[in-house]
């Protein structure tokens, strides 16, 4: 057939060619449907067609203007995946999906994951009444305020937080304020904090913690005594479950209690102390 022009060729990154033996006519069916004749190039004896020109093409229907003889060479090539057009929904819309990245990304925003996790319970009414020697699990399920639950996972009948990830990697911060049950009698001797974790779910085991032994030589002892820190965790199992325990040993028969706020851990408050958490448990995943 004569072939009606030649333009230059797109340049496709891979290359799917349909050989089509021709029979003098017009009409042929391609191995893959297509949008348009943009997506194609149409070769007869090795001369590019002229698209939407010399053809046209609707799905998988392609239509010569001339005739193709049956001893022409004549064949089509199927534009590459990696160079078809690609619309970007806006950022708000921009649809997740699983990957790898293998260098650093750098962005103008922030990063929002729908799969963040972060819990954060403060005790918000004082435990008290506690006896000498005592090692008691602090009451957030009773006497505290969850802030940050975004899993629902915090098990309020046994005061402990399940982690969310069976492998997952967390920052886990606490602190506990302590004082003799009346402050100014200043009978504290020995006093700790511990992390307990149940990989189980049930059995918990001690894992981090702060402690002091406060009574010195002259037998003097304090009011109050305040413990904090942070550590990170691997979680190994979807059983693990994270509490907080705290201990004192009072001189005499005094009792002593878990402080709320740093109010009733100070003989002489500083302004608005009533209102400041001095005992609570944070946990976030970081990995």
């Amino acid at each position: 057939m004569a072939y009606l022009g030649n333009t230059p060729a797109a340049r496709f990154t891979s290359m799917d060619k349909q050989t089509i033996t021709g029979d003098g006519g017009t009409g042929y069916t391609l191995d893959h449907a297509v949008g348009s004749e943009q997506e194609i190039e149409v070769f007869v004896n090795n001369v590019r067609q002229e698209p939407s020109v010399a053809y046209t093409v609707v799905g998988t229907a392609l239509t010569m203007t001339g005739n193709v003889a049956s001893t022409d060479d004549f064949y089509v090539v199927f534009q590459g995946k990696a160079q078809q057009s690609v619309t970007h929904p806006s950022s708000s819309a921009l649809q997740a999906t699983t990957g790898t990245f293998t260098s650093d990304v750098s962005t103008t925003g922030d990063f929002k994951p729908t799969g963040k996790e972060y819990f954060h319970v403060d005790l918000t009414t004082a435990q008290s009444g506690l006896s000498s020697q005592s090692t008691v699990t602090v009451d957030f399920g009773g006497s505290g305020t969850v802030k940050y639950d975004t899993k629902s996972k915090f098990d309020s009948a046994n005061d402990a937080y399940l982690l969310d990830s069976s492998d997952g990697v967390y920052l886990i911060s606490f602190s506990v304020g302590m004082r003799s049950q009346s402050i100014s009698l200043e009978t504290i001797k020995d006093a700790a904090v511990q992390i307990r974790v149940a990989t189980d779910g049930s059995t918990f085991t001690p894992i981090i913690g702060s402690g002091s032994h406060i009574q010195d030589s002259g037998a003097d002892e304090v009011g109050s005594m305040a413990y904090s820190g942070s550590f990170i965790y691997k979680a190994t199992t979807a059983t693990t479950k994270i509490d907080m325990q705290a201990y004192c040993d009072i001189a005499g028969s005094d009792n002593w209690s878990i402080s709320d706020d740093v109010n009733l851990n100070t003989a002489n408050s500083p302004t608005g102390s009533d209102t400041a958490r001095c005992t609570f448990l944070s946990i976030v995943r970081i990995a």
